[in-house]
Protein backbone atom coordinates (compact mmCIF):
# COMPACT_ATOMS: atom_id res chain seq x y z
CA UNK A 1 0.00 0.00 0.00
CA UNK A 2 1.48 3.38 -1.04
CA UNK A 3 1.63 6.10 1.66
CA UNK A 4 -0.69 9.06 1.32
CA UNK A 5 0.48 12.62 0.69
CA UNK A 6 -0.18 13.54 4.34
CA UNK A 7 1.86 10.57 5.53
CA UNK A 8 4.78 11.59 3.29
CA UNK A 9 4.68 15.14 4.67
CA UNK A 10 4.58 13.80 8.23
CA UNK A 11 7.59 11.53 7.61
CA UNK A 12 9.52 14.47 6.11
CA UNK A 13 8.84 16.59 9.18
CA UNK A 14 10.06 13.79 11.44
CA UNK A 15 13.24 13.51 9.38
CA UNK A 16 13.83 17.26 9.59
CA UNK A 17 13.36 17.18 13.36
CA UNK A 18 15.94 14.45 13.89
CA UNK A 19 18.56 15.24 11.26
CA UNK A 20 18.77 19.02 10.89
CA UNK A 21 21.09 20.93 13.25
CA UNK A 22 19.26 22.29 16.28
CA UNK A 23 18.31 25.95 16.37
CA UNK A 24 19.80 27.63 19.40
CA UNK A 25 18.16 30.72 20.84
CA UNK A 26 20.42 33.51 22.04
CA UNK A 27 19.65 36.90 23.51
CA UNK A 28 20.15 39.93 21.30
CA UNK A 29 22.19 42.23 23.56
CA UNK A 30 25.66 42.19 25.00
CA UNK A 31 27.17 44.20 27.85
CA UNK A 32 30.78 45.27 27.24
CA UNK A 33 32.97 46.30 30.15
CA UNK A 34 35.12 49.17 28.83
CA UNK A 35 38.50 48.54 30.42
CA UNK A 36 40.78 48.80 27.37
CA UNK A 37 40.16 52.50 26.73
CA UNK A 38 39.14 53.36 30.29
CA UNK A 39 41.27 51.24 32.64
CA UNK A 40 41.21 53.49 35.75
CA UNK A 41 39.15 56.64 35.13
CA UNK A 42 38.62 59.07 38.00
CA UNK A 43 36.83 61.80 35.99
CA UNK A 44 34.63 61.32 32.94
CA UNK A 45 32.74 63.49 30.48
CA UNK A 46 29.79 62.32 28.36
CA UNK A 47 27.95 63.84 25.41
CA UNK A 48 24.92 62.74 23.38
CA UNK A 49 25.83 62.45 19.68
CA UNK A 50 22.65 61.03 18.12
CA UNK A 51 19.13 60.34 19.37
CA UNK A 52 18.11 61.10 22.93
CA UNK A 53 18.94 59.62 26.31
CA UNK A 54 17.38 59.27 29.72
CA UNK A 55 19.89 60.14 32.43
CA UNK A 56 19.18 58.25 35.66
CA UNK A 57 20.85 59.01 39.00
CA UNK A 58 19.76 59.45 42.63
CA UNK A 59 16.46 57.70 41.71
CA UNK A 60 15.60 60.54 39.31
CA UNK A 61 15.35 60.75 35.51
CA UNK A 62 16.20 63.50 33.09
CA UNK A 63 16.10 63.79 29.29
CA UNK A 64 19.33 64.55 27.40
CA UNK A 65 19.25 65.80 23.81
CA UNK A 66 21.97 65.90 21.15
CA UNK A 67 24.92 68.02 22.26
CA UNK A 68 24.13 67.94 25.97
CA UNK A 69 27.01 66.96 28.26
CA UNK A 70 27.54 65.83 31.83
CA UNK A 71 30.63 65.21 33.93
CA UNK A 72 31.19 62.84 36.82
CA UNK A 73 34.03 63.04 39.30
CA UNK A 74 35.06 62.68 42.91
CA UNK A 75 36.65 64.57 45.75
CA UNK A 76 37.78 62.44 48.63
CA UNK A 77 34.89 60.11 49.45
CA UNK A 78 32.34 62.31 47.70
CA UNK A 79 31.25 61.46 44.16
CA UNK A 80 29.29 63.96 42.13
CA UNK A 81 27.76 64.83 38.79
CA UNK A 82 27.86 68.16 36.94
CA UNK A 83 24.94 68.75 34.62
CA UNK A 84 24.33 72.17 32.98
CA UNK A 85 26.60 73.73 35.62
CA UNK A 86 24.55 72.13 38.41
CA UNK A 87 26.65 70.29 40.98
CA UNK A 88 24.88 67.18 42.33
CA UNK A 89 26.27 64.86 45.01
CA UNK A 90 25.51 61.23 44.13
CA UNK A 91 23.79 59.29 46.91
CA UNK A 92 24.74 56.07 45.14
CA UNK A 93 27.69 55.81 42.72
CA UNK A 94 25.53 54.54 39.89
CA UNK A 95 24.58 56.45 36.72
CA UNK A 96 22.68 55.19 33.66
CA UNK A 97 22.37 56.58 30.13
CA UNK A 98 19.46 54.79 28.46
CA UNK A 99 18.24 55.25 24.90
CA UNK A 100 15.14 53.89 23.19
CA UNK A 101 15.91 55.18 19.69
CA UNK A 102 19.33 53.76 18.74
CA UNK A 103 21.25 56.59 20.35
CA UNK A 104 24.97 57.24 20.12
CA UNK A 105 27.06 58.85 22.86
CA UNK A 106 30.70 59.65 23.33
CA UNK A 107 32.87 59.61 26.44
CA UNK A 108 36.36 60.68 27.44
CA UNK A 109 38.68 61.31 30.34
CA UNK A 110 39.91 64.90 30.77
CA UNK A 111 42.34 65.99 28.05
CA UNK A 112 41.97 62.71 26.15
CA UNK A 113 40.25 61.85 22.89
CA UNK A 114 36.53 61.11 22.68
CA UNK A 115 35.41 57.52 22.08
CA UNK A 116 31.92 56.96 20.62
CA UNK A 117 29.57 54.06 21.35
CA UNK A 118 26.10 52.92 20.42
CA UNK A 119 23.41 51.90 22.89
CA UNK A 120 23.25 52.33 26.65
CA UNK A 121 25.86 53.02 29.28
CA UNK A 122 25.98 52.30 33.00
CA UNK A 123 28.80 53.56 35.19
CA UNK A 124 29.45 52.45 38.75
CA UNK A 125 32.16 53.13 41.31
CA UNK A 126 34.66 50.46 42.27
CA UNK A 127 37.33 51.57 44.73
CA UNK A 128 38.89 54.82 43.50
CA UNK A 129 37.78 54.43 39.90
CA UNK A 130 34.69 54.27 37.71
CA UNK A 131 33.59 51.16 35.83
CA UNK A 132 31.86 51.58 32.46
CA UNK A 133 29.44 49.07 30.91
CA UNK A 134 28.17 49.56 27.36
CA UNK A 135 25.00 47.62 26.52
CA UNK A 136 24.04 47.29 22.86
CA UNK A 137 22.84 44.87 20.20
CA UNK A 138 25.25 42.09 19.36
CA UNK A 139 25.39 42.89 15.66
CA UNK A 140 26.17 46.53 16.51
CA UNK A 141 28.85 45.31 18.89
CA UNK A 142 30.50 43.40 16.03
CA UNK A 143 30.64 46.59 13.96
CA UNK A 144 33.01 47.93 16.62
CA UNK A 145 35.09 44.72 16.66
CA UNK A 146 35.76 43.74 13.03
CA UNK A 147 37.44 47.01 11.90
CA UNK A 148 39.75 47.13 14.92
CA UNK A 149 40.64 43.43 14.69
CA UNK A 150 41.29 43.88 10.96
CA UNK A 151 40.89 47.19 9.13
CA UNK A 152 38.21 49.09 7.23
CA UNK A 153 40.85 49.73 4.55
CA UNK A 154 40.85 46.01 3.73
CA UNK A 155 37.35 46.29 2.27
CA UNK A 156 38.68 47.53 -1.09
CA UNK A 157 40.70 44.40 -1.91
CA UNK A 158 39.92 41.94 0.88
CA UNK A 159 36.24 42.31 1.74
CA UNK A 160 35.81 38.52 2.09
CA UNK A 161 38.43 38.56 4.86
CA UNK A 162 36.28 41.06 6.78
CA UNK A 163 33.29 38.74 6.38
CA UNK A 164 35.36 35.83 7.72
CA UNK A 165 36.38 38.00 10.67
CA UNK A 166 32.73 38.90 11.31
CA UNK A 167 31.71 35.22 11.52
CA UNK A 168 34.72 34.39 13.72
CA UNK A 169 34.06 37.37 16.02
CA UNK A 170 30.36 36.52 16.32
CA UNK A 171 31.22 32.94 17.28
CA UNK A 172 33.84 34.16 19.73
CA UNK A 173 31.26 36.38 21.40
CA UNK A 174 28.83 33.51 21.95
CA UNK A 175 31.54 31.32 23.49
CA UNK A 176 33.14 33.93 25.72
CA UNK A 177 30.29 35.97 27.23
CA UNK A 178 29.65 35.16 30.86
CA UNK A 179 26.30 33.99 32.20
CA UNK A 180 25.11 37.61 32.41
CA UNK A 181 25.94 38.32 28.78
CA UNK A 182 29.08 40.32 29.61
CA UNK A 183 32.44 40.53 27.88
CA UNK A 184 35.33 43.03 27.98
CA UNK A 185 36.61 45.30 25.21
CA UNK A 186 40.22 44.39 25.97
CA UNK A 187 42.33 42.56 23.35
CA UNK A 188 44.43 41.26 26.25
CA UNK A 189 41.40 39.43 27.66
CA UNK A 190 38.86 38.99 24.87
CA UNK A 191 38.61 40.47 21.38
CA UNK A 192 39.19 44.17 20.76
CA UNK A 193 36.15 46.48 20.69
CA UNK A 194 36.27 50.22 20.01
CA UNK A 195 32.62 51.05 19.48
CA UNK A 196 31.13 53.49 17.00
CA UNK A 197 34.48 55.29 16.72
CA UNK A 198 35.92 52.72 14.29
CA UNK A 199 32.79 51.80 12.32
CA UNK A 200 33.17 51.94 8.53
CA UNK A 201 33.24 49.62 5.53
CA UNK A 202 33.58 46.59 7.79
CA UNK A 203 29.99 47.13 8.97
CA UNK A 204 28.82 45.77 5.61
CA UNK A 205 30.68 42.54 6.31
CA UNK A 206 28.80 42.20 9.59
CA UNK A 207 25.48 42.86 7.88
CA UNK A 208 26.11 40.42 5.01
CA UNK A 209 26.92 37.59 7.45
CA UNK A 210 24.23 38.45 9.99
CA UNK A 211 23.66 35.61 12.45
CA UNK A 212 26.28 33.29 10.93
CA UNK A 213 28.52 31.38 13.32
CA UNK A 214 30.96 28.45 13.22
CA UNK A 215 29.75 25.22 14.83
CA UNK A 216 31.25 21.79 15.31
CA UNK A 217 30.41 19.49 12.43
CA UNK A 218 29.13 16.78 14.80
CA UNK A 219 27.58 18.55 17.80
CA UNK A 220 26.47 21.76 16.02
CA UNK A 221 27.64 23.70 19.07
CA UNK A 222 29.63 26.93 18.55
CA UNK A 223 33.35 26.17 18.47
CA UNK A 224 36.03 27.95 20.49
CA UNK A 225 37.40 30.50 18.05
CA UNK A 226 41.02 31.66 18.03
CA UNK A 227 42.75 34.00 15.62
CA UNK A 228 45.86 36.15 15.55
CA UNK A 229 47.29 38.91 13.39
CA UNK A 230 49.88 36.80 11.56
CA UNK A 231 50.95 33.18 12.07
CA UNK A 232 54.39 33.66 10.53
CA UNK A 233 53.65 31.20 7.75
CA UNK A 234 52.91 28.24 10.04
CA UNK A 235 49.73 27.69 12.07
CA UNK A 236 49.89 26.21 15.57
CA UNK A 237 47.93 23.61 17.54
CA UNK A 238 46.12 24.66 20.68
CA UNK A 239 47.92 22.24 23.00
CA UNK A 240 51.21 23.94 22.12
CA UNK A 241 49.83 27.24 23.40
CA UNK A 242 47.23 26.44 26.09
CA UNK A 243 47.98 22.72 26.76
CA UNK A 244 44.50 21.56 25.71
CA UNK A 245 43.86 19.91 22.33
CA UNK A 246 41.07 21.29 20.14
CA UNK A 247 40.19 19.24 17.01
CA UNK A 248 39.32 22.38 15.05
CA UNK A 249 42.99 23.42 14.78
CA UNK A 250 46.09 21.97 13.14
CA UNK A 251 49.77 22.82 12.89
CA UNK A 252 50.80 23.10 9.26
CA UNK A 253 52.45 25.50 6.79
CA UNK A 254 50.32 28.46 5.72
CA UNK A 255 51.60 29.85 2.41
CA UNK A 256 48.96 32.59 2.42
CA UNK A 257 50.69 34.23 5.40
CA UNK A 258 54.12 34.40 3.81
CA UNK A 259 55.43 37.63 2.32
CA UNK A 260 52.56 39.82 3.51
CA UNK A 261 52.11 42.06 6.53
CA UNK A 262 55.29 44.13 6.49
CA UNK A 263 57.21 44.00 9.77
CA UNK A 264 54.80 41.50 11.34
CA UNK A 265 55.81 39.05 8.58
CA UNK A 266 59.51 39.38 9.39
CA UNK A 267 60.95 41.19 12.41
CA UNK A 268 64.18 41.25 14.42
CA UNK A 269 64.97 42.16 18.02
CA UNK A 270 68.41 43.23 19.28
CA UNK A 271 69.60 42.97 22.88
CA UNK A 272 73.02 43.31 24.51
CA UNK A 273 74.32 40.13 26.13
CA UNK A 274 74.65 41.75 29.56
CA UNK A 275 71.16 43.27 29.38
CA UNK A 276 69.74 39.86 28.37
CA UNK A 277 71.44 38.24 31.36
CA UNK A 278 70.28 40.94 33.75
CA UNK A 279 66.70 40.45 32.53
CA UNK A 280 66.77 36.93 33.94
CA UNK A 281 69.07 37.38 36.95
CA UNK A 282 72.22 36.14 35.22
CA UNK A 283 75.64 37.46 34.24
CA UNK A 284 76.20 38.42 30.58
CA UNK A 285 74.90 35.66 28.32
CA UNK A 286 77.31 33.69 26.13
CA UNK A 287 74.83 31.20 24.60
CA UNK A 288 71.10 30.84 24.00
CA UNK A 289 69.63 27.38 23.24
CA UNK A 290 66.12 27.04 21.80
CA UNK A 291 63.74 24.07 21.82
CA UNK A 292 60.94 24.27 19.26
CA UNK A 293 57.78 22.56 18.04
CA UNK A 294 57.41 21.38 14.44
CA UNK A 295 56.10 24.85 13.57
CA UNK A 296 59.36 26.42 14.73
CA UNK A 297 57.72 28.08 17.73
CA UNK A 298 59.93 28.12 20.79
CA UNK A 299 58.67 26.30 23.87
CA UNK A 300 61.89 26.43 25.91
CA UNK A 301 64.87 28.77 26.16
CA UNK A 302 68.10 27.85 27.98
CA UNK A 303 70.30 30.84 28.84
CA UNK A 304 73.99 30.22 29.63
CA UNK A 305 76.10 33.04 31.08
CA UNK A 306 79.86 33.62 31.15
CA UNK A 307 80.10 32.47 34.80
CA UNK A 308 78.80 29.01 33.95
CA UNK A 309 75.28 29.55 35.23
CA UNK A 310 72.22 28.33 33.32
CA UNK A 311 68.56 29.24 33.49
CA UNK A 312 65.64 27.63 31.68
CA UNK A 313 62.46 29.57 30.90
CA UNK A 314 59.47 28.79 28.73
CA UNK A 315 59.16 30.26 25.27
CA UNK A 316 56.12 32.17 26.48
CA UNK A 317 57.99 33.69 29.43
CA UNK A 318 60.85 34.74 27.20
CA UNK A 319 58.54 36.29 24.60
CA UNK A 320 56.50 38.17 27.21
CA UNK A 321 59.65 39.61 28.77
CA UNK A 322 60.40 41.59 25.61
CA UNK A 323 56.99 42.10 24.02
CA UNK A 324 56.57 45.87 23.46
CA UNK A 325 53.57 46.45 25.72
CA UNK A 326 52.13 49.95 25.32
CA UNK A 327 54.75 50.77 22.69
CA UNK A 328 54.39 51.51 19.01
CA UNK A 329 55.24 48.41 17.01
CA UNK A 330 57.99 48.38 14.37
CA UNK A 331 60.31 46.01 12.52
CA UNK A 332 62.43 45.58 15.67
CA UNK A 333 59.56 44.56 17.97
CA UNK A 334 59.50 41.10 19.60
CA UNK A 335 56.11 39.83 18.36
CA UNK A 336 55.82 36.04 18.71
CA UNK A 337 57.37 32.75 19.83
CA UNK A 338 58.37 31.93 16.26
CA UNK A 339 62.02 33.03 16.21
CA UNK A 340 65.66 32.05 15.81
CA UNK A 341 68.72 33.52 17.49
CA UNK A 342 72.19 34.66 16.39
CA UNK A 343 75.10 36.15 18.29
CA UNK A 344 77.06 39.22 17.16
CA UNK A 345 80.58 39.38 18.56
CA UNK A 346 81.82 42.55 20.25
CA UNK A 347 82.83 45.07 17.61
CA UNK A 348 86.53 44.91 16.74
CA UNK A 349 88.58 45.55 13.61
CA UNK A 350 89.25 41.82 13.34
CA UNK A 351 85.64 40.71 13.12
CA UNK A 352 84.11 43.61 11.17
CA UNK A 353 84.76 41.95 7.80
CA UNK A 354 83.41 38.66 9.15
CA UNK A 355 80.18 40.36 10.22
CA UNK A 356 79.76 42.11 6.89
CA UNK A 357 80.24 38.83 5.07
CA UNK A 358 78.09 36.49 7.15
CA UNK A 359 75.29 38.57 8.70
CA UNK A 360 72.59 40.50 6.85
CA UNK A 361 72.11 42.76 9.88
CA UNK A 362 75.71 43.98 9.52
CA UNK A 363 74.26 46.99 7.72
CA UNK A 364 73.48 48.31 11.20
CA UNK A 365 77.22 48.41 11.93
CA UNK A 366 78.83 51.61 10.56
CA UNK A 367 82.14 51.22 8.72
CA UNK A 368 85.28 53.21 9.45
CA UNK A 369 84.10 56.21 7.46
CA UNK A 370 80.65 56.37 9.05
CA UNK A 371 79.84 58.45 12.09
CA UNK A 372 77.16 57.49 14.60
CA UNK A 373 76.61 55.03 17.48
CA UNK A 374 77.89 51.47 17.30
CA UNK A 375 75.56 48.54 17.72
CA UNK A 376 77.54 47.74 20.87
CA UNK A 377 75.86 50.72 22.58
CA UNK A 378 72.36 49.33 22.02
CA UNK A 379 70.65 48.11 25.21
CA UNK A 380 67.82 46.46 23.32
CA UNK A 381 65.31 47.37 20.65
CA UNK A 382 62.83 48.62 23.26
CA UNK A 383 65.18 50.74 25.38
CA UNK A 384 67.54 52.44 22.94
CA UNK A 385 71.21 53.31 23.48
CA UNK A 386 73.48 53.26 26.50
CA UNK A 387 76.09 55.91 27.29
CA UNK A 388 78.94 53.41 26.99
CA UNK A 389 79.46 50.39 24.70
CA UNK A 390 78.60 46.92 26.02
CA UNK A 391 81.55 44.51 26.04
CA UNK A 392 79.91 41.11 25.70
CA UNK A 393 78.34 41.28 22.27
CA UNK A 394 74.74 41.41 21.11
CA UNK A 395 72.07 38.80 20.41
CA UNK A 396 69.63 39.24 17.54
CA UNK A 397 66.34 37.36 17.42
CA UNK A 398 64.95 36.99 13.91
CA UNK A 399 61.25 36.24 14.08
CA UNK A 400 58.07 35.81 12.08
CA UNK A 401 54.46 36.61 12.76
CA UNK A 402 52.53 38.41 15.47
CA UNK A 403 50.52 36.51 18.06
CA UNK A 404 49.96 32.89 19.07
CA UNK A 405 49.39 31.56 15.54
CA UNK A 406 46.33 29.43 16.34
CA UNK A 407 43.36 29.57 13.98
CA UNK A 408 42.82 32.28 11.40
CA UNK A 409 45.83 34.35 10.45
CA UNK A 410 44.28 37.72 9.72
CA UNK A 411 46.96 38.70 7.20
CA UNK A 412 46.66 35.26 5.62
CA UNK A 413 42.89 35.71 5.36
CA UNK A 414 43.44 39.08 3.68
CA UNK A 415 45.82 37.49 1.19
CA UNK A 416 43.30 34.73 0.44
CA UNK A 417 40.57 37.32 -0.14
CA UNK A 418 42.79 39.25 -2.54
CA UNK A 419 43.36 36.01 -4.47
CA UNK A 420 39.62 35.50 -4.92
CA UNK A 421 38.75 33.11 -2.09
CA UNK A 422 35.37 33.57 -0.39
CA UNK A 423 34.88 34.04 3.34
CA UNK A 424 33.59 30.45 3.47
CA UNK A 425 36.83 29.25 1.85
CA UNK A 426 38.86 31.24 4.37
CA UNK A 427 36.99 29.88 7.38
CA UNK A 428 37.16 26.29 6.06
CA UNK A 429 40.92 26.67 5.59
CA UNK A 430 41.61 27.89 9.13
CA UNK A 431 38.87 26.11 11.16
CA UNK A 432 38.66 22.36 10.68
CA UNK A 433 35.78 19.99 11.51
CA UNK A 434 33.37 22.93 11.53
CA UNK A 435 30.63 24.41 9.36
CA UNK A 436 28.87 27.77 9.12
CA UNK A 437 25.25 27.96 10.26
CA UNK A 438 22.86 30.85 10.64
CA UNK A 439 21.44 31.06 14.13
Amino acid sequence: MRPSFKQIVFLCLIALFFFLPPTVSYGQDVTVELIWKFPEPGWLEFEVVEGSYNLEYNKSKQKLAVGEKIKVGQSGLTVFLINKNNFVILEEPNIKFLTSNKGIFRVREPNKDWVSYRGNLEITKEGLFWKLFNQLGREDYLKGVVPIEMSNSWAAKGFEALKAQAVAARTYLLKNMDSKGRITDSPDIHQAYWGRTVEGEASKAVEETKGEILVDINTFEPISVFYSAHNGGYSEETQNVWKTHDPHYRSWPDPFSNGIGGYVDRWRFFIAADILGKSFGLAPIRDVKLSTYASGRVYQVVLCDWLGNEKTVSGGQFFQKFYPYNRELNKESFLSRLFQVNYIFPRTEANTNFLLKHFSFAKYLPDKNTTGPLLSRLKNSNEGLADQPHKFGTFVFNGRGWGHGVGMSQWGAYNMAMQGYSYRDILAYYYHNSIIVKR
